[in-house]
């Protein structure tokens, strides 16, 4: 699965042409960000997302939408109902609900597979929250690559052992925070399920072997006319 981790209308139809892309990701850092502003009211929140899922519901390309909860349980339930009726009857989309790593939010999985949401914990890095969400009845786990690596010497072990335990309740690895090409590269090791932003998106067929080889096949072709 490969998605593009951003908030803005039209960076996401943009990154629909990419190969490969079923969808989006965002955060409520995405959205402020795409609003032009720092931070939002919960309704501004809510109506900025509730935009993005009615434009899924027109575009036929996007299959896969993530769109991260704010506030307690009843709040999340109630955000994700929305969501769900401004996706109208496009039910071939499949939403995703990302759920903080905490107990208050992780309680909330089974609530949101009732009402017809996957369920994504967020911000994982340790085996241990990876092990909750999985026994709580999340579909997935989110891990910060980048900031994984960044922060944590030994980020290979812990992501192995995160990957072990999705893997071991074939639920979905979801690495996100990539800052470049090579860290998705590193990633890929681990998931093929990755969330990128367009700039990343757009460098993912970038190899100067490749574009040396196909030249030289052009210029044969052109030689021989």
């Amino acid at each position: 699965m490969l998605l593009v981790d951003t908030a803005d209308q039209n960076a996401i139809l943009d990154a629909l042409k990419f190969p490969g892309v079923q969808g989006f990701t965002t955060n409520p850092t995405l959205i402020a960000r795409a609003a032009g502003v720092e931070a939002l009211s919960l309704d501004d929140y809510v109506a900025a997302a509730r935009k993005l899922c009615g434009m899924s519901a027109d575009v036929g390309s996007i299959r896969q939408l993530m769109i991260q909860a704010v506030g307690g349980p009843d709040e999340t339930r109630r955000q994700a109902i929305l969501y769900l009726d401004d996706l109208k009857t496009a039910r071939e989309k499949k939403l995703w609900i990302k759920l903080a790593p905490t107990a208050t939010s992780l309680a909330c999985c089974r609530a949101l597979k009732d009402i017809g949401c996957a369920s994504l914990a967020t911000a994982v890095f340790t085996a241990a929250q990876a092990y909750v969400a999985m026994e709580a009845g999340a579909d997935g786990v989110a891990v910060y690559l980048g900031r994984l690596m960044r922060h944590e010497r030994d980020w290979e072990k812990q992501l192995e052992s995160v990957a072990a335990i999705v893997k071991s309740a074939e639920r979905t690895l979801l690495l996100a925070s990539f800052p470049d090409r090579q860290t998705v590269e590193a990633g890929l090791r681990y998931s093929h399920d990755i969330t990128a932003p367009p700039s990343v998106l757009e460098d993912l067929l970038t190899s100067s072997l490749s574009q040396e080889a196909i030249k030289a096949f052009d210029e044969k072709v052109a030689s021989e006319r």
